[in-house]
């Protein structure tokens, strides 16, 4: 199944100077298998070095002098005669041996001629722990893989399909048999997930129950991780703990609840390095909110203020136990469970976005007053602009919190994510101040949501010229 970050990895093998490239990312988001297409796709022979397996170089990796030695040790072993330009090593469940993190640099030192792949499920906690001068700081680079896309489910299910949409303009209507047919796998996806065996498995076949199990083992195996977490991170966590918080935003993304209310009964303190830690993981992600309206907009960030989401949509619907047909009949998505499968979405969607050598944020805007709180699901800076985003049914004038927003940061440009077809509008908008600005509003069905973010890295300035006629007040 193809994936998008491949398209980083060939650019860094084809690269002469390049580091070592650790590949990031959860259990199960399908990183040993994006290994094996880069290496079929350039013709590599791959060598896969299992690290949960005993090795007979891990004593070497006490002398730096000895990194091309190791390399080489393990073609002798496994039989194979061939140039570096050749072979690709991949060390793979990497966090499994003490100090393979930090030596990491040395084959870029000692062996630049050779590709070098590290990863692992929990190598997320060895990169945190070795960020000192020693570590390997200018040797190494990084991609991040998540769960699959939409787009990448959808090339997977349906090339025909996913052919036609990549034509679809971003910010135009989309004819009605064209939106009824993405709607249709759109929900597919939403019930299957990203997760690239449940997607395989959908692809041969399988039926809901069988997804439903594979989805199951994976958050078990996730719940199976939580003691390590001390172990790696030197550090002591509190399993029970993890594992209320991690069921806790399986069940229930997006809400930002306070600590108190996720874990009634453990200290804020507590509650707060148990989500952090759970966040170094990459099974769950984290939404603050910014003051920004441009970029960057961690300038703006409050981490007081925050929303959580899990991994991948897939997995919270199973988490949920929803019935299908909660999402097949609904008439908006937007409207299922409080709009937590929506945001969920977008969240997901938002971090598979590329360039994969740095993870985007996710931003949302709130603002607290007593007796009214007002809230924009996100806001998304992608290529030097940044826009409000809402998921929001109905009418489009019933945008409240948004019109608040834009009455006190001007934004050109907001994005609303519904059921519909696709719609323009454009506002006459009073700021606070006394300025006065027209603020464009597309709206846009979710399926289009990885399109319209990719515009905005590509062609920014296309964004606030496409527009339509229809004036709102």
């Amino acid at each position: 199944m193809y994936r998008k970050c491949k398209e980083r990895l060939i650019s860094w093998a084809e690269r002469e100077e390049r580091g070592v490239m650790v590949l990031r990312g959860a259990r199960q988001v399908g990183k040993t298998t994006l290994v094996h297409l880069l290496a079929k796709e350039l013709d590599l022979t791959l060598i896969e070095v299992n690290m949960e397996e005993t090795q007979s170089f891990t004593d070497m990796l006490q002398f730096k002098e000895k990194a091309k030695d190791i390399l080489e040790l393990i073609m002798l072993e496994r039989g194979i005669n061939l140039r570096p330009e050749n072979v690709l090593f991949f060390f793979d469940e990497a966090q499994e041996v003490e100090g393979l993190y930090e030596y990491l640099r040395y084959f870029k030192e000692k062996a630049p001629e050779y590709r070098v792949i590290a990863a692992g499920s929990l190598f997320e906690f060895k990169s945190k722990k070795s960020e000192k001068p020693q570590g390997p700081t200018g040797r190494v680079e990084y991609s991040y893989l998540d769960p699959m896309s939409f787009e990448e489910y959808l090339l997977a299910l349906n090339p025909v399909a996913y052919n036609k949409l990549i034509e679809l303009p971003t910010l135009k209507p989309v004819p009605l048999a064209l939106h009824n047919v993405f709607t249709k796998l759109f929900r597919e996806y939403i019930v299957c997930g990203g997760m690239p065996a449940v997607v395989k498995a959908q692809v041969n076949g399988a039926g809901p129950l069988r997804l439903d199990e594979i989805k199951t083992d994976i958050v078990t195996g996730y719940l199976e991780d939580l003691p390590k977490y001390s172990e790696l991170t030197s550090k002591t966590y509190k399993p029970e703990l993890l594992d209320l918080l991690l069921r806790k935003i399986l069940s229930s993304p997006s809400r930002g609840m306070k600590y108190s209310q996720l874990a009634p009964g453990y200290k804020a303190n507590d509650v707060k390095a148990h989500l952090d830690v759970l966040v170094d993981a990459r099974v769950i992600r984290r939404s603050l909110h910014t003051s920004q309206n441009k970029v960057p907009l961690l300038t703006g960030e409050n981490p007081k203020d925050y929303k959580l989401f899990a991994l991948d949509i897939g997995i919270c619907y199973s988490f949920m136990q929803l019935h299908p047909a909660t999402i097949y009949t609904s008439e908006d998505i937007n409207d299922v469970v409080n709009g937590a499968i929506a945001e969920q979405y977008v969240a997901q969607t938002i971090a598979s976005i590329p360039p994969f050598h740095r993870k985007l944020n996710l931003n949302h805007w709130e603002r607290q007053k007593k007796g009214a709180t007002s809230e924009v699901d996100f806001i998304i800076g992608i290529g030097g602009k940044v826009v409000p985003l809402e998921c929001k049914a109905g009418n489009s004038n019933k945008l409240k919190s948004l019109k608040i927003l834009l009455s006190e940061k001007e934004f050109p440009t907001s994005v609303r994510l519904y059921a519909g077809c696709g719609e323009f509008s454009r506002w006459d908008i009073t700021m606070n101040n006394g300025n006065e600005y027209r603020a464009n509003l597309y709206s846009i069905p979710h399926y289009l949501l990885e399109r319209f973010c990719n515009l905005m890295s590509d062609q920014p300035a296309a964004i606030s010229l496409v527009g339509g006629t229809s004036v709102s007040h």
